[in-house]
């Protein structure tokens, strides 16, 4: 009897015999997946970071690029030059008392504002900041005179007996006036406060742009600041009595260095603000423009376009007012005078077209001498 064949090992039944793909065991299966998975893990981590390293390379690249095609515009001027375009912009004065606290400032937000609540808001507006200022400096300053102290002590009987080489009577004397000072500023922009706010928006523009308008709103702020440098002087004096004239000239010499630095600054914003003709209802630059250009490139375009400005000496309502509405405005004036022979205009009505060629004509030169009846507002 022939014997029976025994069947091959597993291992034989993986293959076939010209070398076909064997066949994976159950184990091998689980292995293979877990290898898989992990380097699918990786190749996406993988992708990602190049993904983010290819981004952040195309930003980088992108603005290589704009800069050597000038799409960005650069500064063109150094430091030096920049500060000394943006210091010839305010007046001297406005060294000491900022832009805003002049007659100037007062007369441009008047013709900016075409709206008269606005205008009389903005103005009443400070009135109320400057009464809760000036009531806190009018609390320290008296606190400081009643003092129960020893300097205080002291400063009293110097000035009770009259001897004048102290510094401690000169340093009471300045503390009085400014007591006195402060007080004063309280009233007037109290009652700033209520006369101004009482003025309807119809009116604000013809009311606050008189001669009697501007010195009401600008008298509160001008006891401010003058409520203001007394103080600073008196406590100085105060620290050349309590310290050592070294320790006393550094203390006050920081004060004076700030304040100057505050107000010299605010002077040239304001001043650019004025000059760039910022206050109007229309962009200086487009957005496309202004978005090319870095910071200090935008300081140097609006210091250049204001010192241009400045320099053609322009009456103040061409900076918000175009010849057309002038001319329409004085055409009105003229037919008004026709009809009423009792007003005054301070022009001869007949010429209004000549009158506003005139106007744009001095603007536009900065010599030119414009003989006119009527006293033009400068900017």
């Amino acid at each position: 009897m022939p014997p029976i064949p025994r069947p091959p090992p597993f291992e034989s039944m993986t293959s076939s015999a010209d070398g076909a793909t064997e066949i994976p065991q159950a184990g091998d299966q689980t292995r293979s997946a877990v290898r898989n998975g992990a380097k699918i893990k990786r190749n996406n981590e993988s992708f990602h970071a190049n993904k983010s390293t290819r981004r952040t390379s195309y930003v980088a690249n992108s603005l290589a690029m704009m800069c050597k095609s000038g799409f960005t515009q650069k500064p063109k001027m150094t430091s030096i030059q920049r500060l000394y375009h943006l210091l010839r912009l305010p007046n001297f004065s406005e060294y000491f008392v900022s832009v805003d606290h002049h007659t100037i400032w007062r007369r441009h937000l008047a013709w900016s504002l075409k709206d008269g609540d606005n205008l009389r808001a903005v103005i009443t507006a400070r009135f109320a900041s400057n009464l809760v200022f000036m009531s806190l400096l009018l609390g320290t300053e008296i606190g400081v005179l009643f003092s129960p102290s020893k300097p205080a002590d002291a400063f009293r009987a110097a000035m009770k007996k009259g001897d004048y080489s102290e510094v401690d009577f000169w340093a009471a004397i300045v503390l009085c006036v400014s007591i006195g000072t402060t007080l004063s500023s309280l009233v007037a922009n109290f009652t700033a406060w209520a006369v101004v706010g009482a003025v309807s928006p119809q009116n604000a523009h013809a009311i606050l742009r008189s001669s009697v308008g501007l010195q009401a709103t600008q008298l509160p702020a001008r006891l401010v600041i003058t409520s203001i440098y007394l103080f600073a002087g008196w406590l100085m004096m105060f620290m050349a009595i309590l310290l050592p004239d070294i320790w006393a000239f550094v203390v006050a010499l920081v004060p004076v260095v700030l304040i100057g630095y505050i107000v010299g600054l605010y002077s040239i914003l304001g001043r650019l603000i004025i000059y760039s003709k910022g206050m109007r209802h229309r962009e200086i630059f487009t957005e496309d423009v202004h978005n090319t250009m870095t910071p200090r490139r935008l300081s140097e375009e609006l210091a250049k376009k204001a010192l241009s400005q400045k320099a053609r000496k322009t009456p103040l309502p061409l900076y918000y007012r175009g010849k057309t509405e002038l001319s329409r405005q004085l055409t009105d004036m003229r037919n008004s005078a026709q009809q009423s022979s009792n007003i005054d205009f301070g022009f001869d009505s007949l010429h209004a077209n000549d009158y506003v060629d005139k106007i744009l004509s001095q603007s536009m030169h900065r010599n030119a001498l414009v003989d006119l009846e009527t006293d033009l507002e400068e900017g």
